[in-house]
């Protein structure tokens, strides 16, 4: 007989902070505040203007829409999962009116874990939704 011992973890939000690249702002815009029904909010950061995504109770910022030397939008990078807060049907259904496309239809990950599927933004960018 196996016996594991119970170990108990602290709590944590893997995604501390988002930033999604861009080339055309106002598409972008437009596609986020549309897929998630939501007001990005011009926040300055010295002499810079990032259009962020409002966290839950007004309480901050969980991200923003950027464009940097560094960074393009692109498929090859970290594949992010947004939460779609049990809206992820009516959210796939926008996706492509606004600009984007499915790359992977909506799909069961596992019994009890939720339904994923993959897209690509109206940027180029490939991220997930996740219920």
């Amino acid at each position: 007989m196996l016996v594991v011992e119970k170990i108990e973890f602290m709590a944590i939000e893997i995604v501390n902070w988002l930033e999604i690249p861009y080339v055309n702002l106002k598409r972008a815009k437009h596609f986020y505040e549309t897929l998630f029904d939501c007001q990005l909010v011009d926040m300055a950061v010295g002499e810079e203007m990032y259009p962020c995504f409002p966290n839950k109770n007004d309480e901050g910022f969980s991200g923003a829409l950027v464009q940097y030397d560094f960074t393009k939008p692109g498929k090859n990078g970290p594949l992010v999962y947004l939460n779609a807060y049990g809206q992820m049907d009516v959210m796939i259904s926008k996706i492509e009116v606004l600009g984007g496309k499915i790359i992977q239809e909506k799909k069961e990950i596992a019994p009890g874990f939720g339904y994923f599927m993959v897209f690509e933004d109206s940027e180029g960018n490939q991220l997930a939704l996740q219920e």
